[in-house]
């Protein structure tokens, strides 16, 4: 008999079956992972009360992962079995503009798994070689599960370019803000503020590095930026928060002489 596995099914909004299948076979190319970790994601968390825009159901969810290699399929080098390793979720067609610019993360056919395309909620996961990562025999399955948010925030932090010295200001500092505040700072900014309208945030942001932190809402954005940079404010602002608030602020500021990444 074969082995079987569990697999998680978003059915419909505030609903979730597991099911068991058989355990696939990795087709030439793929491997097989066995699930270890699995993040849930703010985009997770929308999908679940039925307010994500470009989602169906029934839906797989999982793109924030580490695992372990279990077997390799046909045709596939430089993996073993026992990997650590992490999946990079987007599923892209290669042949646009931007793919064949180095900007898969805008194919004009793009699919994230665990959303438009099925994800890693299973015991076992067989994936495309091409779209895993090994991970360090340092790192741990916990950390490993991190690495796709903190991709968000390496690329977000390198579209300023040279951060060395750099005066950043990030409005929100849920798990991405945070994380971005850690990255620019590990690649040189000078200072670094954080606002949010969370107190449990904005301490958190303050005991893992943040110079500043502001209580959005309490405190004047304006004088938040005199305080933290003095007169030439802010060299880059970064909003984490997305909505229509902090937009209209980093705007605001972009229009005095600071970069804003959205």
């Amino acid at each position: 008999m074969k082995e079987t596995m569990l697999q998680q099914v978003m059915t419909a909004p505030g609903e979730i079956i597991f099911r068991e299948l058989p355990m696939p076979e990795p087709a030439q190319g793929q491997l097989l992972i066995k699930m270890m970790r699995l993040g849930i994601c703010g985009s997770d968390i929308h999908v679940y009360h039925g307010k994500h825009p470009f989602t169906k159901y029934p839906v797989t969810q999982g793109h924030e992962v580490s695992g372990c290699v279990e077997k390799l399929g046909a045709g596939v080098t430089g993996f073993k079995v026992g990997d650590k390793v992490t999946i990079e979720p987007q599923v892209f067609c290669g042949k646009c503009y931007p793919c064949t610019h180095g900007k898969y993360n805008l194919c004009e056919e793009l699919k994230v798994m665990g959303f438009q395309t099925t994800g890693a909620a299973s015991t076992y996961f067989a994936v495309d070689a091409s779209k895993v990562d090994i991970l360090p025999e340092t790192m741990d399955y916990d950390e490993g599960a991190m690495i796709e948010p903190l991709a968000v925030t390496v690329h977000a932090a390198k579209r300023y370019g040279d951060l060395t010295g750099a005066k950043v200001a990030i409005l929100g500092c849920g798990p991405i803000g945070i994380l971005l505040m850690q990255t620019v700072k590990a690649l040189g900014a000078a200072s670094v503020a954080v606002s949010d309208v969370s107190e449990y945030r904005i301490a958190l942001a303050k005991s893992l590095g943040a110079d500043h932190v502001f209580l959005a809402g309490k405190t004047d954005l304006n004088t938040a930026m005199l305080q933290a940079f003095g007169p030439d404010k802010a060299d880059v602002i970064y909003d984490c928060a997305g909505n229509d608030a902090t937009m209209g602020q980093a705007i605001q500021y972009a229009r005095k002489g600071s970069t804003i990444i959205l």
